[in-house]
């Protein structure tokens, strides 16, 4: 997360996997320790708004946010503690805002 917000370019880097990034947050939103699925939150918030101008972040987005967005409704399902609702609720905000086209698809 701090890298992503300090150095935004970094997903520009060609040996750096973001597909394999971004199936990790993913996966990290559905442990069961609140501070890393708040710091997932927080991560894919802070990545949400670069799909336009990071072609590979926008790339990884439309092709596996699906798989985000059903990470994201099974927290909001029951899966994570209530005291995170706000996390997962700002990231389907920024996916309403930044992949509204996909969105409506998924």
């Amino acid at each position: 997360l701090q890298a992503l917000k300090r150095k935004p370019d970094l997903f520009l880097c060609s040996n750096l996997d973001v597909k394999a990034v971004f199936q990790c947050g993913v996966l990290s939103l559905k442990f069961p320790e609140a501070p890393t699925v708040k710091a997932s939150c927080g991560f894919f918030t802070e990545l949400l708004p670069r799909c336009g101008e990071i072609a590979p972040v926008g790339q990884v987005v439309h092709e596996d946010g699906k798989v985000l967005l059903q990470a994201v409704l099974e927290g909001i399902g029951g899966q994570a503690s209530r005291s995170l609702m706000d996390h997962f609720a700002e990231i389907l905000f920024a996916l309403n805002k930044h992949c509204f086209s996909h969105l409506s698809v998924w």
